[in-house]
């Protein structure tokens, strides 16, 4: 079955807006979170002043205060903090180091207008370099962990995985309630559609190529 915005995707007419269909999947109200052995509601979480969820292997989405609690962290064998928030997210980096754990972190507020996509690149090799190790395993936050850190993750499964901007979406929603504002939609339907030129590009090179040589 394709997926939600798949025909105007090939049409190269994919837009923010379009994407918002890729959020309507629910994950459970009540899961368990990663460490914790009991399922928990958003409630719940919220008064142990830790929410997050594994969306895709080795990278856990939070909100701040997760990122906080250093003990946790060291508890799930975190490797990797990368905080899409600074400005609201205050963290010394060096407690990380000193825990063995990478840091990297960026200001970026959470408004349409703001340019998310001026990291999509380096997070998603930070990312890639993360999870290339052993046991690597990143956290990836925001303040509630719903927006800028989800935009980053899909960027990253988009740009180092191939997935779409739907299926990216999608994926990770199966497993948190991501909610990236409708301006970072719109950033990441410009770097579907930019990619998906590429590939058609590299594609028709190569069908050149081999009919230069035949």
């Amino acid at each position: 079955m394709a997926y939600l915005g798949e025909r105007d995707r090939l049409e190269g007419r994919i837009a923010g807006k379009d994407l918002r269909r890729a959020l309507w999947t629910e994950p459970p109200t009540v899961r368990l979170m990663p460490g914790v052995p009991r399922k928990m509601d958003h409630n719940q979480r919220i008064r142990i002043k830790k929410d997050c969820d594994e969306v895709f292997p080795g990278i856990i989405i939070s909100n701040g205060d997760t990122i906080k609690d250093l003990g946790y962290l060291l508890d799930l064998g975190v490797t990797h903090v990368l905080n899409t928030a600074e400005a609201d997210v205050r963290i010394d980096p060096t407690k990380f180091a000193k825990n063995g754990i990478c840091y990297k972190g960026f200001l970026c507020k959470d408004m349409p207008h703001a340019n998310i996509t001026q990291f999509f690149e380096e997070c998603a090799n930070f990312l890639e370099r993360a999870l290339s190790m052993r046991c690597g395993l990143v956290v990836v936050n925001c303040l509630m962990g719903y927006s800028r850190c989800s935009t980053i993750v899909a960027a990253y499964l988009m740009l180092k995985k191939n997935y779409t901007a739907t299926q990216a979406l999608q994926y990770m929603r199966n497993s948190r309630e991501i909610q990236p504002n409708l301006g970072f939609l719109q950033q990441l339907a410009t770097l579907d559609n930019q990619l998906r030129k590429d590939r058609y590009r590299k594609y028709n090179a190569i069908e050149t190529k081999i009919n230069y040589s035949i």
